[in-house]
């Protein structure tokens, strides 16, 4: 679609169910946060896992999602990647926090991503998603900056985001 100029190469784009979804800016909390959570998920992954930020990640031939982080296995191949060997999706949320609380969970959910994260980059608060069924996720809890959230298939990554330095 670049080639033929369609759309433009830097435009921010998701295809869900072969509908393209135009994305919301990146506001300055949301590059703070992302930031300062990428450099804890880098240095804290255990070897046995891997953490890639901003990836395309491509759930079936008419979905592509672009999380914020995605943590999966590392004896899964980028390649390979689906739905259910991504053990964590973190969604952090500026200006699109309605879109990723609503219909965002949905889509996780119906590719079985056993954990989702969407955080509020202004307030610092996290809904937890997990447990993914037909309905959406059967557990969703919300969290303040100063509760410790740990992904239940990588508790090593264990964090609380009001202890990131987020600078000024």
């Amino acid at each position: 679609m670049v080639e033929v100029g369609l759309i433009e190469e830097d435009e921010r784009l998701e295809l869900l169910g072969g509908e393209l979804v135009p994305m919301s800016p990146k506001g300055y909390f949301h590059e703070r946060v992302k930031l300062a959570l990428n450099e804890f998920l880098v240095r804290k992954c255990p070897d046995r896992f891997r953490v890639i930020p901003e990836t395309t990640f491509r759930l079936s031939d008419d979905t592509f999602i672009e999380p914020d982080f995605l943590v999966f296995p590392a004896s899964v191949s980028l390649r390979d990647l689906k739905g259910p060997d991504a053990v964590l999706a973190i969604e952090v949320a500026d200006s699109s926090l309605g879109y990723d609380l609503g219909r965002k969970p949905r889509i996780y959910t119906q590719f079985v991503i056993p954990e989702l994260w969407v955080i509020d980059a202004k307030k610092l608060v996290t809904h937890v998603h997990r447990d993914p069924t037909a309905e959406g996720y059967a557990e969703v809890t919300v969290h303040e900056s100063d509760a410790l959230l740990a992904p239940l298939m990588v508790p090593e990554l264990a964090v609380r985001l009001g202890s990131l330095d987020l600078g000024p």
